[in-house]
């Protein structure tokens, strides 16, 4: 798998060239219990064991900058399509604690960013337990926001749903935000993590209209995540 890196004092961003041939409607699909092989190998992450189930780690804290990891290779031209992780903040700086997912990346610095805060007081609006969806570009404009509760030491999920101009955002089930005037086409899909140490699990993206394993995670058939590994060719 090829990876190449770009990174600068304050922004690291890694281009995946992972293939994904999957079952049904889903694109790509990561529980981590096999490891982060498909992540890049970088300090900043890390594989880790959460109450036994394999999560992947993002641990900005220690160089205090952001980490952009982008599948841009093979999913650059995709439409409409759901991004949804499960997310848990477990640690914090003195100003942020966040999970950002990206979706329409049309390159490395042109995407949209929704981005559940327990706590954002560095810039922009400072505020806790808030919701803002940033389009990225020549700025970081905020285009829309939403209060949402996001309790430390927690398991949250998020799903971000893009169909034309139009993204829609869920958190724990709940639709919370809208924003009608996304201005990429087309993109592919990441995580961002910036002062905060995260643990991300059940990581998901697949057509707009449906997956075949868009059930919660407690709940989806083994056999499922079985016959998926086979059809990549997986051991």
């Amino acid at each position: 798998m090829r990876m190449s890196t770009h990174r600068s004092w304050w922004a690291a961003v890694w281009l995946s060239s992972l293939a994904v041939v999957a079952t049904g409607e889903t694109l790509f699909f990561a529980d981590f219990e096999d490891g982060i092989d498909a992540w890049p190998d970088f300090p900043t992450l890390s594989a880790e064991q959460d109450g036994g189930n394999g999560v992947l780690a993002f641990d900005t804290l220690a160089d205090d900058q952001n980490v952009d990891a982008l599948f841009l290779d093979n999913f650059a031209d995709l439409t409409d399509y759901t991004a949804r992780a499960r997310f848990n903040i477990v640690e914090e700086t003195a100003e942020f604690a966040a999970f950002g997912l990206i979706v329409r990346a049309a390159t490395p610095t042109t995407y949209m960013l929704v981005e559940p805060a327990r706590k954002r007081l560095c810039c922009g609006d400072p505020r806790e337990n808030v919701l803002n969806v940033f389009e990225r570009g020549g700025a970081w404009p905020i285009v829309a926001t939403a209060d949402v509760d996001l309790p430390m030491n927690a398991w949250h999920e998020i799903a971000v749903t893009v169909t034309g101009a139009a993204l829609t955002v869920f958190v724990n089930g709940d639709e919370v935000a809208q924003y009608d005037a996304v201005p990429y086409p087309s993109g592919a899909f990441g995580v961002r993590i910036w002062k905060s140490k995260v643990l991300v699990d059940d990581f998901e993206v697949f057509d707009a209209g449906g997956s075949s394993l868009a059930v919660s995670p407690v709940d989806r058939a083994t056999t499922a995540w079985a016959a998926l590994k086979r059809h990549r060719g997986w051991p």
